[in-house]
């Protein structure tokens, strides 16, 4: 019985083993290796030498299902070479040349196109990854497809190039650096910077729009090309992929603040702002607003008007009176004017700091709430109904603060600058159904995009998409709470142990825009050692340069 048993054992695996042979999967039911490969599967075929593709190495597959991205009508694109893009698998875009001679201008973008590639060639030429060997013959129409596009930026397209090589990308609020000079237009290779850092915009003299002036802040659109040196080059494919994305000019920065000091918040929590020009508030006011979206303060508030919605929501102080030199510091806070919380040695003092009243007890109270603090300054929707601990929220929603200039601000007010603190809140913080769209404001800085752009359906030309509210199409940076090694973020160590977040960038007066993003850096505020010099003069603090 045993050896029954174990005869059938044997025969059972000889069977299926037999089964899994190249040329026998066939003959079950969802055995046959669909003849479509992705192009995200193909471009790692190449690893430095010539490779020719067959169906073994392409894991059954024998052609290409993809989308055409390339426009030969400028001229601005490497002749001969049909780019195309899919995202057929994990939804990735990828994309790959093709070279097809002349007949690649034949093709335009949004074009459905099969490309039988078995027996064709991948090879890496004249820097760029290229499929050789391919006719007309082998391209059959399938119609009109969807033209996506990878939105990236500068230091993406520098360490991960040939990921988004060949594929459609957009590099948004980017300008020419250093700044053009009176004349200059956009023609050959250009430097341009996104914030990020660099990248190369070539546009060839012989093309159309070559002799265009740049736009003081643009989003480009274009397919990066790998060059022979293995560095790689933005080249657009018309004058409609530059779009003018207005300006990201800001005369006054955050640059860092203090949101949960050593000790009880209340009036020891402070904003640092950096000025890149000189400000007269008594001539030219402004106003900053803090907002709240934890769980309570959502329900009792629906943000009807944004930065001015006030209620449990937003809290609004004018500042109108002091000056700030280009290059200096200037702050904000409450009557603690600590440092570092209440035990803290070291005050602020002089025309650099700006006080207001914030009350950690008092008699405002609301029906089925806590006693509040002062209303701010008002002017806003609702009258300002915030608790005793700080404008800055510990709740895990969304906080976050916005400077504007002047002091009458409206649900349609562009904050001079702004940003946020976590990302938790959801439909409360940005509810794109509403209309109007529910949500706050943003401006053009280093980290938020009053503008998208999207690949129009019909002309298959990109087109402008406003996205004007955080958390809309891609506004979606934030800080974290702050914490560090010694006071790690498990949901009481970092608590109260006065850590001050440092905005830290770069900001090019002359170009009037962030060459360099603003990164979070954890500073701990010693009480008995924090003066304004570890404010002022740590390696991470914001920078301004000429």
């Amino acid at each position: 019985m045993k050896f029954s048993i174990k005869l059938l054992l044997i025969i059972s695996i000889a069977v299926v083993t037999g089964s899994c042979k190249k040329d026998t999967y066939k003959d079950y039911p969802g055995g046959v290796p669909y003849d479509v490969i992705s192009i995200l599967d193909v471009r790692p075929l190449y690893k430095g030498k010539d490779v020719t593709l067959t169906k073994e190495n392409m894991y059954g597959g024998i052609k290409l299902n993809a989308v055409v991205i390339s426009d030969h009508t400028a001229g601005n694109l490497p002749k001969n070479l049909l780019v195309v893009q899919d995202m057929r698998r994990v939804q990735t875009l990828r994309g790959i040349s093709i070279d097809l001679g002349d007949a690649a201008a034949k093709y335009h973008p949004g074009d459905s196109v099969v490309i039988v590639v078995a027996g064709k060639t991948l090879t890496r030429k004249n820097g760029i990854l290229t499929i050789t060997g391919v006719t007309e013959a082998d391209i059959t129409n399938a119609g009109k497809g969807t033209v996506g596009i990878n939105a990236i930026n500068s230091a993406q397209l520098q360490t991960n190039y040939y990921d988004y090589e060949s594929s459609l990308c957009i590099l948004n609020k980017s300008s020419f650096y250093p700044i053009p000079k009176p004349g200059e237009t956009i023609s050959g290779a250009k430097v341009v910077n996104d914030g990020f850092g660099n990248f190369i915009l070539n546009t060839d003299p012989g093309v159309s729009y070559a002799n265009d002036t740049p736009y003081t802040l643009a989003a480009y659109v274009g397919i990066p090309f790998g060059k022979p040196d293995s560095t790689v080059e933005l080249k657009t494919r018309n004058a409609y992929d530059i779009i003018d994305m207005g300006s990201s000019e800001q005369d006054l920065l955050i640059s860092g603040y203090q949101s949960d000091p050593k000790g009880g918040d209340g009036s020891y929590e402070y904003v640092q702002m950096l000025a890149t020009k000189d400000i007269d508030f008594a001539v030219t006011p402004y106003s900053i607003v803090f907002c709240n979206n934890a769980g309570t303060a959502s329900s009792a508030t629906p943000l009807d008007a944004g930065w001015a919605t006030g209620g449990q929501r937003t809290i609004k102080w004018n500042i109108t009176s002091s000056s700030v030199k280009k290059g200096q510091f200037f702050y904000f806070g409450f009557q603690g004017k600590k440092i570092n919380g209440s035990a803290g040695t070291a005050s602020f003092s002089g025309p650099s700091w700006y006080q207001k009243n914030f009350l950690t007890s008092g008699n405002n109270a609301v029906t089925g709430a806590v006693n509040l603090p002062n209303l701010g300054d008002g002017g806003l929707a609702h009258p300002s109904e915030f608790g005793t601990s700080g404008p800055w929220a510990n709740s895990g929603n969304t906080c976050g603060v916005a400077i504007f200039k002047g002091t009458t601000i409206s649900a349609a007010s562009v904050p001079e600058d702004v940003l946020f603190m976590a990302t938790g809140g959801g439909a409360a913080v940005y509810d794109p159904k509403k209309t109007p769209i529910l949500g706050y404001r943003i401006c053009n800085n280093d980290w938020y995009s009053m503008n998208s752009v999207a690949i129009d359906s019909v002309t298959y030309k990109p087109v402008i998409v406003p996205c004007q509210q955080f958390q809309a199409l891609g506004n979606t940076t934030s800080t974290a709470y702050p914490f560090n090694d010694a006071h790690p973020n498990n949901g009481k160590d970092a608590s109260d142990a006065g850590l001050y977040s440092m905005m830290g960038g770069v900001y090019n007066i002359t170009l009037r825009r962030w060459t360099t993003a603003r990164k979070q850096v954890i500073v701990e505020l010693i009480q008995t050692t924090a003066t304004i010099d570890t404010l002022e003069k740590h390696p991470s603090v914001t920078k301004l340069v000429d």
